[in-house]
């Protein structure tokens, strides 16, 4: 999954990068860039990198600002977990946060953005 989400970013013009230290990942727009941790397990790094994609989507500028962070967040979660599976998933593993994240191959933040998602669109 790591490997088709570097080539969609790249198909979109951004380069991705890598670095050693430093945050898990950031956006370097005035470079199309996005830089990832070395090191991080996969689990992370595709979140990781989802997120960033997510700032590079909006054209934010580099930094951390509590709505671009909150909006890069439901991106990622957007991206990566579909209602589909997210349903199958929970009807056979039931409603735990960690286990849901662990199937679905996502950290749980992402799974609890996206759930939280979910809960103010379904009526």
């Amino acid at each position: 999954m790591i490997e088709s989400l570097i080539q969609s970013a790249e198909a979109r013009g951004y380069r991705i990068r890598w670095h050693r230290g430093g945050p898990k990942a950031a956006w370097l727009p005035h470079r199309s860039t996005i830089t990832l941790r070395v090191g991080m397990d996969d689990t992370t790094t595709l979140c990781s990198l989802a997120h960033e994609l997510g700032h590079a989507h909006y054209g934010y500028p580099p930094g951390h600002h509590g709505a671009h962070e909150i909006r890069a967040d439901r991106f990622a979660a957007r991206l990566l977990v579909s209602p589909t599976e997210y349903a199958t998933t929970e009807a056979i593993y039931g409603p735990h946060p960690a286990t849901l994240a662990n199937e679905l191959g996502v950290t749980v933040k992402v799974l609890k953005t996206w759930q939280n998602i979910y809960e103010k669109t379904a009526v």
